[in-house]
């Protein structure tokens, strides 16, 4: 059999496995992927539903409280429904409530496919209708006490909602959960079994591949490894070894046309002629030395690298033409490496060219040194656009200073816009908001400003710049009536950009919250800032000797300053910790986040 039709009927077998392979796989993974959309659309629209249903009687409950709000503004209507605002509200609860219906519905049919309809759902329906009963008695009220209506709400139907509407959906809730858990269980199941059934498939595709390989490997393998061994004996001289092969294929007929080669160098030797065409042909230039360092042989690539004539070099010292001068310790330390190394060539207008350079030491038939071998390749054209590359990146790092440079710019002339709308406005609540948005612009300003000045454009050494911006904080809000002292312990801790812009905003909110509301008027105390790096954690505490904070209130307020505090640890993938709250002990204020690597 050819050897070519072997490794054909090997790869055909080949291919037919994994065909097999893949109509298993499929056939039994079809089935589960139908399964599983329909699982997954069916879910969906549950969840659709549901929410739809939740949403439509919260906001109903809302028309209606809406409804209770805009009665005292129309008192000059003789009755509630004449109301136009009402009559709007009215329409809107009565859509809300017919969205609800619909959404009711359509999870009715989806549910009822596979008779999974639950008790809560028709509690909830029973519990909806008297809520709809109620509330149009409530809307078809006229020439009644506001107080008697605002009484009828809070006491009726606002309880009912909380008390039997809410739980009730959370109970439809919990159910569609518990749906999409069981599903989730099935389709597990499934794909556990098609994933063992393709395992099996696999496993036994390996055993066919394996013995085809066996296969192959006896009728190329073999053969090669004997043409090895008879061709590693004929290149020691020994030119009466022939290769034993009676295979018919192609191996055989290699095996043929080799043993006539070696009868055809029995007759024959290799010219000189034509091993000087073969150095010639090469395109790095090459150097041949005798023991005693002078040169015996270059090819005209040599010759044109260094600019002289090859009669010029021949049994000139090869000294001549290696840059010692500069590179001789690049030379000792790799030049019997078994590796290139960047080196340089004496030109002979004087001039370097930077090569590409490798050493061997030639030995003869007896192991004897006799001289070495040297192979350069020209890299001008590389090393040129190395500095170039470098040149680049010079100004982009120029470029990117100087744009640092504009924001800090920027950001100050922001600063001072704000500054001058404080100073002309009436109110104090602005004059307050505007001057905690100027501090906030100048924490992000410093930034920029360290990076400008900083050796790396992308991370500054955090512990200068808090102590920068202690002082900058402690200029704007330090009065005479507060004698609050700022310290600082910090260690040298190195931030990028994108995490020193969201801690610096961090220590700026708690900071000026500290001077604002830790201290009473004329109370005297103090605010320490303390940096630590443990590992890659950065630890930041900001604590304050003052009347305390409470952490419930901080947790329960909407204000801009807690929601910046909050949005900012999430920036930063860290946490926020108030350890303290007391009154007698003052406060403090934890964040810990991960830093940054620094490549």
């Amino acid at each position: 059999m050819r050897l070519g039709t072997k490794i054909i009927i090997g790869f055909i077998c080949i291919s037919l496995l994994l065909v097999c392979i893949g109509l298993i796989s499929d056939n039994f993974t079809s089935d589960i992927r139908q399964e599983q959309m329909r699982y997954v659309n069916e879910a969906s629209e549950v969840v659709i539903y549901t929410g739809e249903m939740e949403r439509s009687l919260f906001q109903s409950l809302i028309y209606l409280n809406t409804v209770r709000e805009a009665i005292p503004a129309e008192s000059e209507y003789s009755n509630i429904q004449e109301y136009p605002s009402v009559v709007e509200m009215v329409n809107r609860f009565e859509n809300e409530l017919a969205q609800f219906e619909a959404s009711f519905a359509n999870l009715e049919k989806v549910l009822g496919r596979n008779s999974e309809i639950p008790d809560d759902l028709g509690e909830l329906l029973n519990s909806y209708q008297v809520y709809r009963s109620i509330a149009r008695e409530w809307l078809n009220l006229s020439n009644v006490d506001m107080d008697q209506i605002d009484l009828m709400f809070i006491n009726s139907i606002e309880p009912y909602f909380r008390n039997n509407i809410i739980p009730e959906i959370n109970q439809v809730r919990t159910f569609v959960l518990s749906i999409q858990q069981d599903r989730n269980v099935v389709l597990n199941n499934s794909l556990r079994q098609a994933a063992n059934v393709n395992y099996f498939a696999t496993f036994f595709s390996v055993l066919m591949a394996i013995a085809l390989a066996i296969y192959i490997y006896r009728s190329i393998a073999n053969p090669l490894s004997k043409m090895s061994r008879t061709a590693k004996k004929i290149g020691d001289g020994n030119l009466d070894e022939r290769i034993h092969i009676s295979s018919k294929d192609e191996l055989g007929e290699l095996t043929d046309a080799f043993n006539a080669m070696v009868s055809s160098l029995q007759k024959s030797t290799v010219s000189k002629a034509y091993l000087d065409n073969i150095i010639e042909s090469i395109q790095e230039a090459l150097f041949v030395t005798d023991k005693d360092g002078n040169l015996i042989r270059v090819n005209s690539a040599a010759s044109r690298m260094v600019g002289y004539e090859i009669d010029e070099m021949i049994n000139e010292p090869i000294d001549k033409f290696y840059n010692f001068k500069k590179m001789r310790q690049e030379y000792e330390k790799y030049h019997e490496k078994d590796f290139s190394f960047e080196f340089s060539l004496i030109h002979k207008n004087k001039s370097f060219v930077p090569v590409l350079f490798s050493e061997a030491k030639l030995m003869d038939n007896h192991g004897q040194y006799v001289g070495q071998v040297s192979v350069a390749s020209d890299i001008s054209d590389r090393k040129q656009a190395e500095e170039e590359l470098k040149e680049s990146l010079k100004e982009k790092e120029v470029m990117l200073a100087e744009i640092h440079h504009r924001v800090k710019n920027n950001l100050a002339v922001i600063s001072g816009l704000l500054q001058l709308q404080g100073f002309s406005a009436k109110n104090e609540d602005v004059k307050k908001a505007l001057s905690d948005s100027q501090m906030r612009i100048q924490s992000i300003a410093l930034v920029h400003e360290m990076l400008y000045e900083s050796e790396s454009l992308a991370f500054i050494d955090y512990d200068h710049y808090i102590n920068d911006l202690l002082q900058a904080i402690s200029s704007m809000h330090l009065s005479a009536s507060k004698e609050i002292k700022l310290t600082s312990d910090l260690e040298p801790v190195s931030l990028s950009v994108n995490q020193a812009i969201p801690c610096s905003l961090l220590v700026n909110e708690l900071i000026v919250n500290a001077f604002k509301h830790a201290f009473p008027e004329n109370q005297k105390g103090e605010i320490k800032v303390t940096l630590r790096q443990n590992g890659e954690k950065v630890i930041l505490r900001i604590s304050d000797n003052g009347t305390g904070f409470s952490k419930e209130k901080f947790n329960a307020s909407g204000s801009l300053g807690a929601t910046l505090i909050k949005t900012l640890t999430s920036q930063l993938k860290g946490d926020f910790e108030i350890l303290e709250s007391s009154a007698s002990n003052g406060s403090v204020f934890k964040i810990e986040f991960k830093r940054e690597s620094q490549i």
